[in-house]
């Protein structure tokens, strides 16, 4: 028979991937929560966990029990409450993702104001370009990402926003139309983002489309980079509209293309098999509120400029 103590101390474990950390969190020492994790796999007949240098990774019969022992203390939470007619908050660990200029404008304020609603949910966050981010999601080092999917069939998402290909041009540059496309700039230094950013994904695939090769003078993880760049007269950035943050946008073009997409939607993306936190459908929510307002603002904003 299992205690729901035993089921508490490895989720605290399994969620954290650290003994020290989720001993802290237990109140308990790092020893006493070892011998218990190591007296379950005795109990279960199965090793839960592999030490992979300093870091702790789930086997698969580890991420197996953490989602039924997630869901039945979650369980087991629900029926207290209902019993003695308590609205407690989540408690415990939820892992989130994003784009670096993403966490800016998007993660950063849902995440303020996360913390005001469900103060006893500790909250990380990783960065890393959109395949690193799926990845992340696929793998377990998150519950959450906010990317494109593309055609990864095992993600499941809810959409976000839709981030728009768009070309930063330097000052003097002789294109004046409204908007591009990328063969209009074939003979300019290019300043990209790196491979696995969406927004190269993008920058490639209508390269392809329009049989173009491209003078690419920089690659880079940083659209702060390209942008100052751009504006310094060394070449045309090529950046995503979800670079908000970033002022030189507002001298933005966008890429247009007849022969391909260049634009994509960008979500707030979970894998369905994995553990989910209780707290994890609350995350999204704010996501979402938070975008429709930014959107309502920018139509608001749009339409002040044509009046």
């Amino acid at each position: 028979m299992f205690e729901l103590r035993e089921l508490r101390n490895f989720v605290a474990v399994a969620e954290r991937r650290n003994v020290s950390a989720a001993a802290r969190v237990m109140n308990i020492s790092q020893p006493a929560l070892s011998r218990q994790i190591q007296a379950l796999e005795r109990k279960l007949g199965v090793q839960l966990f592999e030490r992979i240098g300093k870091r702790l990774i789930l086997t698969a019969e580890g991420e197996d029990l953490l989602l039924q022992a997630s869901d039945l203390l979650d369980r087991a939470q629900a029926l207290v409450n209902h019993a003695y007619g308590l609205e407690r908050g989540h408690s415990g660990l939820l892992r989130v993702a994003a784009s670096p200029q993403t966490i800016a404008w998007l993660l950063s304020p849902v995440m303020a104001a996360f913390r005001q609603i469900h103060p006893r949910v500790d909250l990380i966050v990783s960065e890393g370009h959109n395949d690193e981010l799926v990845e992340m999601v696929e793998h377990g080092a998150v519950h959450l990402s906010v990317a494109w999917l593309g055609v990864n069939a095992k993600m499941v998402g809810q959409h976000l926003f839709s981030a728009q290909l768009q070309a930063i041009l330097p000052p003097g540059h002789p294109c004046t139309s409204p908007t591009v496309t990328i063969a209009d700039l074939a003979n300019d230094n290019l300043l990209v983002m790196r491979r696995g950013f969406l927004t190269r994904h993008l920058f490639d695939q209508a390269c392809a489309a329009h049989k173009v090769r491209p003078k690419v003078l920089l690659e880079s993880d940083s659209t702060h980079t390209v942008c100052a760049l751009a504006r310094d007269g060394h070449g045309v950035a090529i950046v995503s509209s979800s670079a908000r943050n970033t002022n030189e946008l507002n001298n933005a073009v966008p890429i247009r293309s007849d022969l391909c997409r260049t634009h994509a939607q960008v979500s707030a993306v979970w894998n369905p098999s994995r553990y989910r936190p209780a707290s994890l459908t609350a995350f999204i929510d704010l996501l979402a509120e938070h975008c429709r307002a930014r959107a309502a603002r920018d139509a608001r904003e749009s339409a002040a400029v044509l009046a």
